[in-house]
Formats: C-alpha cells, sequence, structure tokens
C-alpha cells in the first residue's frame, strides 16, 4: 500500500462500504514475523498475493517483520541423550521448533544439567559471553570490563513469541505513525484501528523435515476448503463468470495461513478495535454458524480474548490446556504438558464429553490493554525485547507470550508460581524475573476470558503426523467430491502407463511414474523412469534422470543452497538432496539403540556402507542425525551421479564401490548445516589476525563449547601447558597439505576454498584447550566467523513459484496445442497478480506459438493480445482500434502467405519495440488481433467459390447496355445467431434459423450492373449517389477499408476472381502472394518483393470492357437485417451474370462470407442465406480441423405449409428503434470473448444450437406462443454474447410492448436497429396499440412500426433494357 492510499484510509477520507453499501469491517494492518530478513521478504510477496486473491483486503496494510539480529555464537541444543529440563521443553514447543544444537561430545554430556543454573553466578570470570548479547566483554589492564570488538556476523535468534510480539507492536506503530506523517511515535495511531499480527515461529521440523517456506506458507493437499474472500476486491469488473474460473490444474492450493486469515475474517466482522496475535503453527478450522463466532458482545469485551477450542486426548499432554470458569468464561488457569493425572484432578478435562480446551494461540488485546502492551518497549528490561534494544547494545531479552504475559493475569496463578514458570533455555532468570514483575504489576487486574470456537484442531509436529492426517481424512470420506484431501493440487501429469497414485501437489510428473495411494509428492519435477514407494514423501526434487527410485517410508527432499563462493553451473543454484527415513528422529544420538537413519538403525547402516562415524561428525561435535553430514552438495543437475551419491543412503545394501567413493570424495553438509544452526569453529573460515596464543582455562559456563580468548601479549601466561608451549605461535607455522579427505568436516579446502584442514584439526583436537561451557561459542579477537553453507530461503520461495508458474505454462499449452474448450485468461490474471513479469509470460506464449496448428492460430494471438491487455489493467486506453500500422505490415505478409511461424517471430521482433508504455501495449495487443482476423481470413478462405458459365438455354445473355437486376429480401434471425461467425462457425459448429421477409410489401435490397464498352469501372452506391470510378488498381486497392467510398462493391468485384489485383504493392520478404509470381527488387537499402501482374486497363480489355455497378437499399444502415451481406450477394450475381457467370447457392454463400473478410468487417454466413433463399431456413457449417480441411456451409428451407406461414404473419411485428448499431464493436468483443473460451460463452453456444432446435419445432408446427418463448430466450443469450446489445433506450421499448407480445428480439447483433416481435393478438390490432403508447413517450419519435410478411422466393433476377434519359434541368418553382 502506498503512503498516499494509507492516509487517505487513516484520515477518513474514503467510506468503507461494501457492495451492498454496508460498512466494510477489515484488518486495518496486518503483520508477519519472520525469522529471518529472507523470510520477511517472502512473506510479504506472499501476503500481497492473498491481498490480489482477495483474502486480504485492499485497504489492508501489509508489514512484514523480521525478529532481532543478534550478534551471536552458536546457542545449545537438547539431545535425547540428556534429560530436558522445564525451560528447555518450553522452549521448544514455543518456538514450533529445535533449540540450535548442543555442540559437544557425547562424554561431556551427562554434565549438563548440573550448572543450568549458573548462568547469573560469571560475573568473576576473565571473560564472559552472555548467551544472545551482541557483546564482548574481557577486562582492560585496569581490570575493568570492556566491549571488545564483536567478530560474529549478525544471526537470528528464537527470541520467544512475546518479545517478537512487543517488538512488532512497537514496529506497527512506528510504522503507521510514519505514515500518517508523524516524526514520532503516536501511540493513539492505533485508536479505532484493528491489528493482526501473524506469529510465525520459523524453519521446523515438519514433514517435508527441512521446510524453509515454513509450515504456514506451504501447500496443504486440502480441497473443499471454504476460503473466506472479500467481495470488494474483485480485480476484473467486465468478468462475469457463471462459475469460479478455473485458475489452477487440479485442485486450487490451500495453505494453512490461508485458512488462519479466512477464520479472522470472520472474527474481524464482530471485532472492536484492538490487537490480535495469531500462531500459525496449527491447522484450525472453525465452524462458521457457531454462534460465539457471530457474537456482537463477546468480541467487544475489555482486557483479553483467548480463542480456545475443545480437543481429546492426543493434545492433553502435549499442548497448552485451558481451565475455565464454565458461567463467566474467565481463564483460572493454563497448564502447559502437564500430565493428565494433574489435568483430572484439577478441572481441566471435561467428564462428561472427555475433552479438555486447548489454549489455540489466538489472542485478541483490547484498545486499552494493547496501549498496555505497546508501553513495555520502553519499560526496562523489557524495552530490550525490540530491535532497539538491540540496537542499543541491550541483552535480548526472551519471553514468551505463555508463560510470560497471559499467565500474570489467569486467576489462579500466584506471583511466587508465576516467577517460577518455564522461561527459555538460555535466558538470564534475574532478567526474566524483572521482566515479570513488570508485567504481573501491569497485567494483574487485566481479565483474561475464552471464546470457545467450534471446530477442529490440528497440529501437525512430524512426518508421522502429516501422513496420518492425510490417511485419516482420505479414509473418513471415500465421495472424493466431499473428500477435504486433495490427491492432485495444481500439478501437470502426463505419464505413460499406469494411472498416477497419491497426493501431488505443485508437480510436473512425465515419463514412465509409479506411485501409491500413500505416496506424496510436493514441488517436484520427475521425468524417465521414477517410483515413489508407500509412505514416502517427496519435497521439491527436479529428476530429470532416465532412473528415479525412493523407497517405501522415505523423505527425500531437494534444497537450494546458498551459491556464496560456490562454483556451480549457471542455471542452477547448488543444492543437497536430503535423503531421511519418515520416523528419523534428528535430535537422538547415533549408538542409542532406539535411533534410526533411513529406516534402519546406525549400526546397520555404518555395517552395510563401510562408514565410520568420524566421516560424518567433527572432533566435539554430538553425534546426533541433525549434525551428521551425510549430504553431498550438488552444483551440476545434470549430474546423476551425484543424484546417486546422495540415494544410496535409503539402500539396505552395501553402496557400490564407485558410489561410496564418490560420496567419501564430495563436499557434504548436515540438516544443521541448512537450517543456519552449524557454526562450529571447524565448520567456519578462520581468519588469523594476530599470532595464535594459549587459550584460557577458565569456564564461563556449561554447555556448548567455547574457544576463549587468544591474548597476543600473554605469550608466557602461567596457564599455558606445555603440550601448547611447544605449539607454534604462528599460522605459517601450519601444515596446511591436502590431506585427501575432501569431506567437508576435516577437508583440506572446505567449500570456501579455504585451506584450513590442519588449522582446524590441531585446534579442535588440543581438548585441553576447549572446554564445555553454559554460554555461546566465542571465536576470539584473532578469529572472525563466517556463514557456513545454509539452504537459501529465496531460492526455495522462488522454486515453488516457478514450479507453479510451469504447471501453468504446461496446461497452457496443452489447452491450446489441443484445442480444448478451456480459458487460459484466468492463468494470465493469475501471473499479472502474482508479479510474474510480462517478458517471462510472452516468452511461454511465443514457445507455443511455434508449434501450434493453423485451426488454433487465431485463439493464441488473441490469448497474447488478452496478455497484454491484462498486465496494461484499464490503463493504456480501449483495446479495440485500429489495426493498420505499416510497422506491422510485414508481419502481416507472413500470415497472409500462410507462413505463421515467421509470422510470429516477426511479431515477436516488432512487438520488443512497443513494450514502453501502456498506451504501446495496447496498440500491439490491437495488431495481434489484427494478424488472427488474417488468420480467420485464411481459414474462411478454404471455401470453395468456383464460378461457372451460365447455361445459354437456361439464362438469357443480355446485351451490354441492358441491366442485370437482381433483387431480395433481408431476413430476421430466430435462432442460432452467433454460431454462423467465424472462427466460432468452424470451431465449435453453427446452426442458424431466420426467414426472408418483405417489408411494406416490397424486397428492401436491389443490385443492377450493366456492361460497359470503356475499360473501366464505375460503382454508384445509391439511385441518386456520386459515382466511383476506377481505372488502374490503385484504385481499387482501399477495398479492405470498411468506410472507403464504394468499398463493398469493389471488394465484391475482386472476389469474383476475373482479375489479378496485385499490381504495385510491395511485399517486403516475402517470395509470392496468393499463389501469384513475383519478383524480387533490391535496393541499398531494402529488398522487396513486387507481384507482377497486368494493368487494369489490360485485364479488362481482355474481358470484353468494363461495367457498371449501382446498389441500393432502402433500409438504414445498422438495421440488423443483414442488409450489408445480403447486398454483396446481390451485387456478386449481378456482375457474374453480367460477365456470363454464376455462383451455386452454396459458394454463393461462400463468396459473401470471404467478401466480408476481405472488408475486415468480420460477419457470418447466416445473412445471405436469408437473403438468398426464400422462407424459413436452417444453416449450418462444417468443422476446420486441420490445415487441409475446407469449411461448408449448408442451407435448406424448412418444410412448412403456406398456413402455417400466414399464421406467423399474422403475428409478426417489426419496429424500428430509431436507433443503428455498428456490428463491428460487437463482433470484435464476441470473438474475443469466444478465443479466451470463458465459461460463460462456451455453455452459452452450446445454448444457442439447443434453442435453434427447439425453435425448429416450434415453427414446423406453427406454434405462435413457443416461437416467441423460443426468440425471447434467444434474445438474453445474444445479450450473454455480446455485452452491450442491449441499451438503456432498447429496454425503454421492451418494457413498452413486451405485455402485448409472447416474445422479442432486436434483429442481428442487437444495439440498435430493427426489433422482432411475435405478437399475442393479430399484428394489425396490436400495431396500432403501441403506435398509440410509443406517441405519447418523448423521445421516441424516430421509433416506427413496420408490417412485414414472409418472403417465400428470395433472390431474384431480372433483365432491364437500357433507356437513356434525356437530362432536363430542375424548373425553378415559386410560390
Amino acid at each position: 500500500m502506498n503512503f498516499q492510499s494509507y492516509q487517505h484510509n487513516y484520515m477518513g477520507e474514503e467510506e468503507n462500504l461494501n457492495g451492498n453499501g454496508e460498512e466494510e469491517i477489515y484488518w486495518d494492518a496486518i503483520a508477519v514475523t519472520a525469522p529471518k530478513f529472507e523470510h520477511a521478504e517472502e512473506f510479504l510477496k506472499e501476503l500481497q498475493n492473498r491481498q490480489n486473491e482477495g483474502i486480504i483486503s485492499k485497504k489492508t496494510f501489509l508489514i512484514s517483520i523480521p525478529d532481532p539480529y543478534i550478534n551471536t555464537g552458536y546457542e545449545p541444543m537438547k539431545t535425547k541423550n540428556r534429560s530436558k529440563s522445564q525451560e528447555e521443553q518450553y522452549e521448544e514447543d514455543e518456538t514450533f521448533g529445535e533449540v540450535p544444537p548442543h555442540y559437544q561430545s557425547n562424554n561431556n554430556t551427562s554434565n549438563n544439567n548440573n550448572n543450568n543454573d549458573n548462568n547469573d553466578s560469571n560475573e568473576s570470570n576473565n571473560q564472559k559471553r552472555y548467551h544472545n548479547h551482541s557483546i564482548h566483554n574481557s577486562k582492560d589492564n585496569n581490570g575493568d570490563e570492556v566491549e571488545n570488538e564483536v567478530q560474529h556476523k549478525p544471526h537470528y535468534s528464537k527470541v520467544g513469541s512475546g518479545s517478537s510480539m512487543i517488538n512488532s507492536l512497537f514496529v506497527i506503530t512506528e510504522k503507521l505513525s510514519a505514515l500518517s506523517g508523524k516524526s514520532y511515535l503516536d501511540v493513539d495511531i492505533l485508536k479505532n484501528k484493528r491489528i493482526l499480527l501473524l506469529l510465525n515461529g520459523g524453519i521446523h521440523q515438519h514433514a517435508p523435515l527441512v521446510n524453509l517456506c515454513t509450515k504456514s506458507f506451504s501447500m496443504m493437499p486440502l480441497k473443499n476448503i471454504d476460503i473466506l474472500k472479500r467481495q470488494n476486491n474483485k480485480n476484473y469488473n467486465n468478468q462475469e463468470e457463471t462459475e469460479k474460473p478455473k485458475r489452477y490444474v487440479g485442485d486450487e492450493p490451500v495453505y494453512p495461513i490461508d485458512i488462519l486469515l479466512s477464520n479472522l475474517n470472520e472474527v474481524v466482522k464482530n471485532l472492536h478495535s484492538g490487537f490480535m496475535v495469531s500462531s500459525t503453527e496449527s491447522l484450525i478450522f472453525f465452524n462458521r454458524d457457531d454462534s460465539n463466532l457471530k457474537s456482537k458482545t463477546l468480541w467487544k469485551q475489555s482486557g483479553v480474548s483467548v480463542i480456545t477450542m475443545n480437543v481429546g486426548p492426543d493434545y492433553y499432554t502435549n499442548h497448552g490446556m485451558c481451565k475455565i470458569n464454565d458461567e463467566s468464561g474467565e481463564i483460572l488457569e493454563i497448564a502447559y504438558k502437564k500430565p493428565k493425572e494433574y489435568l483430572e484432578g484439577n478441572g481441566f478435562i471435561s467428564k462428561e464429553s472427555d475433552t479438555a480446551s486447548i489454549y489455540t494461540g489466538i489472542i485478541f488485546f483490547c484498545e486499552k490493554t494493547t496501549e498496555k502492551l505497546l508501553y513495555l518497549h520502553n519499560t526496562s528490561p523489557l524495552d530490550s525485547c525490540t530491535y532497539l534494544g538491540v540496537d542499543s547494545g541491550s541483552q535480548l531479552l526472551k519471553f514468551g507470550v505463555f508463560p510470560d504475559i497471559l499467565c500474570s493475569m489467569t486467576k489462579n496463578e500466584t506471583f511466587e508460581s508465576y516467577l517460577n514458570q518455564p522461561y527459555f533455555y538460555g535466558s538470564h532468570k534475574s532478567l526474566v524475573k524483572k521482566a515479570r514483575k513488570v508485567v504481573w504489576d501491569l497485567f494483574r487486574n487485566t481479565p483474561i476470558r475464552s471464546i470457545k470456537i467450534q471446530g477442529s484442531y490440528y497440529y501437525l509436529k512430524n512426518p508421522s503426523d502429516y501422513l496420518s492426517f492425510i490417511q485419516t481424512n482420505i479414509n473418513r470420506n471415500q465421495d472424493d467430491d466431499k473428500n477435504v484431501i486433495s490427491k492432485k493440487m495444481h500439478s501437470f501429469i502426463a505419464c505413460q502407463d499406469l494411472p498416477i497414485k497419491g497426493i501431488i501437489v505443485n508437480s510436473i510428473l512425465t515419463g514412465k511414474g509409479k506411485s501409491f495411494d500413500t505416496t506424496v509428492i510436493y514441488d517436484s519435477i520427475l521425468t524417465g523412469d521414477w517410483s515413489i514407494g508407500e509412505r514416502s514423501i517427496v519435497f521439491g526434487v527436479k529428476s530429470l534422470f532416465e532412473t528415479f527410485y525412493i523407497r517405501d517410508n522415505m523423505i527425500v527432499t531437494e534444497i537450494r543452497l546458498k551459491s556464496i563462493k560456490i562454483k556451480h553451473s549457471i542455471s542452477e543454484s547448488p543444492k543437497a538432496l536430503i535423503v531421511l527415513g519418515v520416523e528419523d528422529d534428528l535430535n537422538s544420538f547415533y549408538n542409542d539403540p532406539s535411533s534410526r537413519i533411513a529406516n534402519r538403525n546406525w549400526e546397520e547402516f555404518l555395517l552395510s556402507s563401510g562408514v565410520s562415524p568420524d566421516e560424518l561428525w567433527s572432533k566435539g561435535v554430538p553425534k546426533i542425525l541433525r549434525t551428521a553430514r551425510l549430504f553431498p552438495i550438488i552444483v551440476d543437475d545434470q549430474d546423476e551421479k551425484m543424484y546417486d551419491a546422495s540415494l544410496w543412503i535409503q539402500n539396505k545394501e552395501s553402496p557400490p564401490l564407485s558410489v561410496i567413493g564418490r560420496w567419501r570424495s564430495s563436499k557434504r553438509i548436515s540438516v544443521a548445516d541448512i537450517i543456519g544452526e552449524s557454526y562450529l569453529l571447524d565448520y567456519t573460515q578462520l581468519e588469523v589476525k594476530q599470532q595464535v596464543q594459549q587459550l584460557s582455562d577458565n569456564k564461563v559456563g556449561d554447555g556448548v563449547l567455547i574457544v576463549e580468548n587468544l591474548n597476543n601479549n600473554n605469550n608466557n601466561s602461567s596457564s599455558c601447558s606445555s603440550s601448547r608451549s611447544n605449539s607454534s605461535n604462528n599460522i605459517n607455522d601450519y601444515d596446511c597439505k591436502d590431506s585427501g579427505n575432501s569431506n567437508l568436516n576435516n577437508s583440506s579446502e572446505n567449500i570456501y576454498g579455504i585451506s584450513s584442514n590442519n588449522v582446524v584439526d590441531n585446534i579442535i583436537s588440543n581438548t585441553a584447550r576447549i572446554k564445555p561451557c553454559t554460554s555461546s561459542f566465542t571465536l576470539a579477537d584473532e578469529f572472525s566467523s563466517k556463514w557456513m553453507i545454509e539452504g537459501d530461503i529465496q531460492a526455495c520461495f522462488k522454486w515453488r513459484r516457478e514450479i507453479s508458474f510451469q504447471v501453468d505454462s504446461m496446461e497452457i499449452e496443452h489447452i491450446l496445442v489441443q484445442g480444448i474448450d478451456q480459458s487460459i485468461l484466468p492463468f494470465i490474471k493469475k501471473w499479472s497478480d502474482c508479479k510474474i513479469p510480462l517478458s517471462k509470460a510472452l516468452e511461454t506464449l511465443d514457445r507455443i506459438s511455434l508449434s501450434c496448428p493453423l485451426q488454433y492460430t487465431g485463439r493464441l494471438l488473441s490469448c497474447i493480445s488478452d496478455t497484454l491487455a491484462v498486465y496494461v489493467n484499464n490503463q493504456g486506453g480501449l483495446r479495440s482500434g485500429p489495426a493498420r500500422n505499416c510497422q506491422f505490415e510485414k508481419s502481416y505478409n507472413y500470415f497472409r502467405s500462410h507462413d505463421e511461424r515467421k509470422g510470429f517471430l516477426s511479431l515477436i521482433k516488432e512487438r520488443r519495440k512497443w513494450l514502453t508504455s501502456y498506451e504501446s501495449m495496447i496498440r500491439v495487443a490491437r495488431h495481434y488481433e489484427g494478424a488472427g482476423q488474417i488468420v480467420i481470413k485464411n481459414i474462411v478462405d478454404t471455401c470453395p467459390t468456383e464460378l461457372k458459365p451460365l447455361d445459354p438455354s437456361i439464362y438469357t445473355i443480355c446485351s451490354k447496355k441492358d441491366w442485370v437486376c437482381v433483387s431480395l429480401p433481408v431476413r430476421i434471425d430466430l435462432a442460432g445467431g452467433w454460431t454462423d461467425t467465424p472462427p466460432i462457425c468452424y470451431e465449435h459448429g453453427g446452426v442458424v434459423l431466420n426467414a426472408a421477409i418483405r417489408i411494406r410489401g416490397k424486397k428492401s435490397i436491389e443490385a443492377r450492373v450493366r456492361r460497359l464498352d470503356e475499360p473501366v469501372l464505375i460503382f454508384r452506391v445509391g439511385q441518386t449517389g456520386d459515382s466511383i470510378i476506377c481505372r488502374s488498381l490503385n484504385d481499387l486497392m482501399d477495398y479492405d477499408q470498411p468506410h472507403a467510398p464504394g468499398s463493398l462493391l469493389k471488394s465484391c468485384f475482386l472476389q469474383l476472381g476475373l482479375i489479378d489485383y496485385g499490381d504495385g504493392i510491395n511485399f517486403a520478404n516475402v517470395s509470392s502472394v496468393d499463389g501469384r509470381k513475383a519478383r524480387t527488387i533490391t535496393t541499398s537499402t531494402t529488398t522487396a518483393c513486387v507481384v507482377v501482374c497486368k494493368t487494369l486497363k489490360q485485364q479488362l480489355e481482355s474481358l470484353g470492357g468494363g461495367m457498371e455497378v449501382t446498389s441500393s437499399s432502402d433500409l438504414p444502415t445498422g438495421s440488423g437485417l443483414g442488409t450489408s451481406s445480403i447486398l454483396a450477394a446481390g451485387l456478386i450475381t449481378a456482375m457474374a451474370y453480367a460477365f456470363g457467370y454464376k455462383y451455386s447457392d452454396q459458394h454463393l454463400f461462400h463468396a459473401v462470407l470471404k467478401v466480408e473478410q476481405m472488408l475486415t468487417t468480420g460477419g457470418g454466413w447466416q445473412d445471405q442465406i436469408g437473403g438468398i433463399l426464400g422462407g424459413f431456413k436452417e444453416g449450418s457449417c462444417t468443422r476446420f480441423h486441420s490445415k487441409n480441411d475446407k469449411i461448408m456451409v449448408t442451407a435448406k428451407q424448412l418444410p412448412m405449409t403456406d398456413e402455417i406461414i400466414q399464421l406467423i404473419n399474422d403475428h409478426l411485428l417489426l419496429v424500428y428503434t430509431g436507433r443503428t448499431r455498428l456490428a463491428r464493436d460487437l463482433l470484435q468483443d464476441v470473438i474475443r470473448r469466444w478465443y479466451a473460451k470463458t465459461q460463460e460463452i462456451l455453455l452459452n453456444t452450446d445454448a444457442l444450437i439447443q434453442t435453434a432446435t427447439t425453435m425448429k419445432e416450434a415453427l414446423i408446427k406453427g406454434d405462435i406462443k413457443e416461437i416467441g418463448t423460443c426468440l425471447l430466450q434467444y434474445w438474453n443469450q445474444k445479450k450473454a454474447m455480446a455485452v452491450g446489445a442491449e441499451p438503456t433506450r432498447i429496454t425503454e421499448i421492451f418494457n413498452l410492448v413486451k405485455d402485448f407480445t409472447h416474445g422479442y428480439s432486436l434483429a442481428g447483433a442487437g444495439g440498435g436497429g430493427f426489433m422482432i416481435l411475435i405478437t399475442k393478438d393479430h399484428c394489425a390490432d396490436t400495431k396500432n396499440k403501441l403506435q398509440e403508447i410509443i406517441r405519447k413517450v418523448d423521445g421516441f419519435e424516430t421509433v416506427e412500426i413496420f408490417d412485414t410478411e414472409i418472403d417465400k422466393n428470395g433472390l431474384e433476377i431480372s433483365i432491364e433494357k437500357h433507356i437513356e434519359y434525356l437530362q432536363v434541368p430542375p424548373m425553378n418553382v415559386t410560390n
């Protein structure tokens, strides 16, 4: 949201009303916490996408807030080899992850619990390093503590949900204050605001075990989930779909964050102003009909409200449970991971239902309480919860929402019990106690209540939970339409042989694949011969190899790594393939009998593989699965051998020597490396700035490794051992030769290319120099720590989005190349919403265009035009407009010569010059549609049009001066209109019913032609119109400009094919045009191809002279009665007749269809059928399936008696609306929408055909009422086809006449012209009544009612002898 738009919302300058005129209630701001800055950027993109999709209001201000970065060493990690204190257990679940590893040898782990409380007793030590403190203190020469330069790079830390919440509230207030123009922190900015904070715990142990995108922003295979979206966020106001457009391949992706936001969208409707905080780690489904959810009072209570839900025994002892006063809703106590006996004995569990109330992590602070919470940022020691405290040099306080804040409010909590609540492992008790005293004093009297919501609660902690959740819900409902588990979520599957089973999420599967019902494939591309076993999860894998096999109960995750200082392929980031078992515990020691690696115990794994523990763990590192460097770094995604060196871990048999050899020689990483937890000394690049001195024996604490201060001036320190005194004091004295083992743990050249093996080994191997301590891992002043290789968060999000884009692309290609009736427009709109670059979208369509069959080329050109228009987003002007810029003529000529491939390439080259502004992009979009019109013309030109000589025994050949007169009736369309229009007619197949009519007793169209001795062409529009004399081919070349004088007459003459009209036209780089020979002319600047043909004079002389042509119609232009096409039929017939030729009826239909394409006005074939044949007719058209097909239009008269025809005459009226319409404007829009294949237009096209069938039966029976009903139904269908077909004036006329009719419709496309009425009474009576009504309405003076009747004869030819009239000057008449 930009600054200005937020100011408007804040200042109240815009009314917050929804579409119903009611006040719209939305979140004023939504913030999401992030463990790292990279996460913050990606989370913000994800929230912006949801804002575009309508889950979040467009008016909501979005913020992503990384947790405070601190300078830190390594944090301790809990392992199963020692018991976890209550504090440690609390921290693990509070942050919904694992505390970073305890890097120590096995032999030292047994002593870790003894000194856990000594954090505050180390003030006398010579040097100390507080856990998560950004300052390294040592003593100066006077013995005073001084601040030394911190050598660590900034690192994120698990700050705790409470610290994150306080920091976030401050940041939100700070940003909103700045956006409102304040230069200070304005506490009042939060008044009357609804603020939502989403607490994201970070990188978790979660299926697929290592997930850098976090739980909340990872797809869940769910469907039939009601995601509540805001109706006011509709981006495309002109889109009127009958159902939700299909934007995904398979089921639409669902994320836990979407479900959570949907739940909170329901809550915010009744919420008072305040601050809502929500954990994102659980999967919660609210019952939308729950009365508490819709309560107008519960959500406006003072104090704190906590959403609770009833859960069963599975959750009792693993989560926080609330004891609630049933009458008042007050929360009396919150018990965290207490034994079931305690919960039962203290009234937490309902005896009737055997359920307890779980703390869901969704909390609401009223406005007053929020203000109190905000003041904590300025209250010591809680001020150190914010980034300001870190920037000020304070020690970061690790605080939780529970128990540090909420427990202070519960009734049963005492001050002593509150102070003794669990605290974060590594925190300083004295500091936490001080903070808790402040919180107790501030919040003790704050009411805290439960709002219990009915629904379902899930917490999926590990892969086993994930798979069980899927299987349980699949088995619960076998009806796929009602099942909540999606088996195919936005994935493209085109595999051979066996059907693909299991859960497929955002993946591309091709080749010969095999999977099982319990298989999960996630964010992957699999090709070749692949197989994924039962209960196995494959995540993020890109396998383009011939074979890829995964065994049962495995998790295989491909993680993109940060590419700094790693040589890798240009196209791909370095990566690692994590191969583990579903039941593997990352934190168990390898020598624990219950510990497993890839579904077997460690002893079996080491024995069968020949791998030794020393190859997996460096000295001093706890030998647990989390820290085992098992996984080779892959720098080339085409290197199948490196994939083999990763996948052997799953095999129980011994790996081949070549595979294990490649594994040993590779550089490898661990899970701890990937998630950013590893920075042991041997994991880092060390830069020795001064001489290496002796290490102090002083202990700072207990629990982690510490390298103590290397004092440059203490070479003779008394603490030096004899072994140290013999070691070299200079880094150059260390031998840095290659040891031959390039394992990253002890390689002579690590992945950064630094020869540090012996330096590291000599330091680490000297156990006297490395001691366990409670504080963080500390480097000396002479060393600087640099990041080890980690997983690339941005690359993981990018990969997921790229997969989604590729799935879209492959589906679009499948739709377009196969000619499937499905719209790709929703995909394009999704790309635009998701900020996919326009160039990338166009490149995808360009690639498809080069292999697209001819019959779908027009659609593809329209789709590219659509893409440009979508990305312009109504900012470049109207899309309909001219498309004859000379810069595109070269491209057009390729299409005219049927070289579509070169045409596309030429358009691509020209397009690049125009993508400079929205206006230019719209102009390009018009020209793509212009190219599409050429493609339509090329297909229409496949219609056979063969001129045959007249039979002298039947036809009278007139003399040169005699007029050939052709008269034709106009037509009324009764059903099936628009299905006769190319490309609809040849892609879908068309059926049309119409009737020829006379108006006021005569035919309305006439064409007159006579031969001339002179080699000229004279065209006259109307009996008294100006003559247009054509003496050269250039005079005919404006035939394709509809508004040029005589363009219709010129097109009809050229369509006969009696002359070659290529004279004088240059076609650059084209060797032939329409099959005519051409010669190439080369100049200094260009090469052109000039079509060579005779002049017009020469060609007319060879025909025996020229001709004079006159056309006339007594109806206005735009009548809707098909006058232009019917007139074209008359002109072609008369011209051909004058030269001694004729067309069959069918070929005449075709010839007029071609004329419409030559004029670039488009149009279908039903008009000429209506005028050429008399009575009621049914017309149809064949489909165009391939390049060698031809379009064939056929028509037949309906078998109707004279009595039925007369009956219809008695109930038929025409009403001229007084307004003309231009069919081209409507036609462009219909073709555009047809090519877009919207669901609405596809269904409506089918309905038009069905109505034609019903109308045919009614006509044959003479059922007037049914005819009227079908006509009205037909009119509604035409309105659905063409937006704007019924302007307000037309609606007003319909309202006047509808009570007198069985049905009505505008003739033709709509918009104006004539109106067809099927009257209830005799038409003469109805006419009189309507005239009286219309006469009384102001503005309807031009509305006129016409008598009409069915014409049974159709086209008629007559010969009129030429008479030269004496020209007499007009007489002056005076009164």
